[in-house]
């Protein structure tokens, strides 16, 4: 097991392209360098006051409003923020004059002194980061959860000691501009359409996440999904390969079976825990767990540790999250759902069928798939932003009532209406948030304080 072999970032006059959480990492981890660093966006100053302050006080001088080829002159290389397409006309440039053009992921990777776990998937990332997370502390490791999840690998890289462990969630827009990221071990949890706006095929989408593994060789561990088709036909790289599945037993890694979970390792099956005993909600959080075991299975942790940090993990805010009841209405956040997959995931997580409020900004996706799944899962439909004309005439056919609301507050109060007496009210938009919010975390707050409303209201 070894840090990344490079852990200085070659750049003398470095240009950031897109000023928030993730640049803002890039540009101070650059600075402390001692870069001359310059940022850009195309955002107007007064658009992002917090960010524009931050960069003041590192001493960043900062283009507001532009993102144009000509600010390339006289810089050695691009950063690029997630937000930023691969195909922007600064990107091309870079390429075009020679100039190096690098994720923030890369950065931080070539910042790193301790070893990489990576975790990637269109669904479940977070949730499987995190639990991995948990499970290294658990067996005593100084640990950071970052990457597409909380804090920039660029804002952690350089603080955790070669001994410590850096668990990064992995977005198919941080690998578009990957070089050497080579994470020690790595895991691919599943493979869906998600993100068409960006990567209008399944083949492109599935490269970009393949490249998560292109560098791995001897000593690494790569994850693979042995139930997902979509996943194990991408199966590559030089790493040794582990499995999780609740359909079969893997030679090496993590596994359900007859009502429990099991590890393989170093030739020998043993089982860990009843699967009954995980804190987390429904069939999907149980591969989840699996991966995040096969993930941390290579650091040989105590089994007491695993079993006792899996019944305690409670799970993300934003994801499946229950924020209270109101009367005798269960509501729950599951923001952080902005696709179909983890739209549908969401819905298989409830015994019975709930109120489901849903809808946002479309990525080009493909609803119809889901209005068989509505019956039997959801009661009522409540759909708000962009998407729910889409939604909504994907679903009619459904059998599911389905009304619009123009606000969330609205959705919140005629949501709650619907599933009286004792129903539950599932946030899980299927979606992006930035038709009407700041990010999936500002709208899941705002559900919640709309739920806190509603409950002080009823009890007033």
């Amino acid at each position: 097991m070894s840090a990344s072999p490079s852990p200085v970032v070659p750049a003398r006059r470095p240009l950031v392209l897109g000023l928030a959480r993730s640049g803002l990492a890039a540009a101070r981890l650059l600075r402390r360098q001692g870069a001359e660093v310059l940022g850009c966006d195309r955002r107007r100053a007064e658009e992002a006051a917090e960010w524009a302050r931050a960069l003041d006080e590192l001493g960043v001088r900062a283009e507001w409003g532009r993102d144009d080829p000509e600010l390339l002159e006289g810089r050695d290389l691009l950063v690029v923020s997630p937000g930023v397409p691969a195909g922007h006309p600064l990107v091309r440039a870079a390429r075009e004059s020679g100039v190096p053009a690098l994720s923030e992921l890369e950065v931080g990777f070539r910042a790193a002194r301790a070893p990489l776990l990576a975790v990637t998937g269109t669904n479940g990332k977070s949730t499987t980061a995190d639990l991995a997370g948990a499970l290294a502390r658990a067996g005593g490791r100084e640990v950071e959860v970052c990457g597409n999840i909380g804090r920039a690998l660029c804002e952690v890289a350089e603080q955790v000691p070669p001994e410590g462990l850096l668990v990064v969630e992995v977005s198919s827009f941080q690998l578009e501009l990957v070089e050497r990221f080579r994470p020690w071990a790595a895991a691919w949890l599943n493979l869906t359409p998600d993100h068409l706006d960006r990567h209008p095929t399944l083949e492109e989408y599935g490269g970009i996440k393949q490249r998560l593994f292109a560098h791995q060789g001897p000593g690494d561990y790569a994850v693979w999904n042995a139930d997902d088709p979509e996943v194990m036909k991408r199966r590559g790289g030089g790493a040794a390969w582990l499995h999780f599945s609740a359909r079969s037993r893997p030679q090496e890694g993590a596994f359900a079976a007859e009502g429990a979970l099991h590890l393989a390792w170093r030739g020998r099956w043993e089982p860990l825990m009843p699967a009954g005993e995980l804190r987390l909600r429904g069939p999907h959080n149980r591969m989840n767990a699996l991966a995040a075991l096969a993930l941390t299975l290579p650091l040989e942790l105590p089994r007491d540790a695993l079993r006792r940090a899996l019944r305690t993990y409670a799970g993300l805010e934003h994801r499946l999250e229950s924020c209270g009841r109101v009367g005798g209405v269960e509501f729950v956040n599951d923001s952080k759902a902005t696709n179909v997959g983890s739209l549908e995931v969401a819905l298989a997580s409830f015994e019975r069928p709930v109120v489901l409020i849903a809808g946002g900004r479309d990525k080009g996706q493909d609803f119809a798939p889901l209005a068989p799944r509505l019956r039997g899962r959801a009661r009522h439909v409540v759909l708000i932003g962009e998407g729910a004309l889409a939604m909504s005439k994907a679903w009619e056919r459904s059998g599911v009532p389905i009304e619009r609301a123009h606000t969330l507050a609205d959705a919140v109060q005629r949501a709650f209406q619907a599933a009286q007496p004792a129903g539950t009210v599932l946030l899980s938009p299927g979606c992006a948030s930035f038709d009407m919010f700041r990010d999936y975390e500002d709208r899941g707050r705002r559900f919640k304080a709309e739920v806190r409303k509603l409950g002080e209201g009823v009890r007033a």
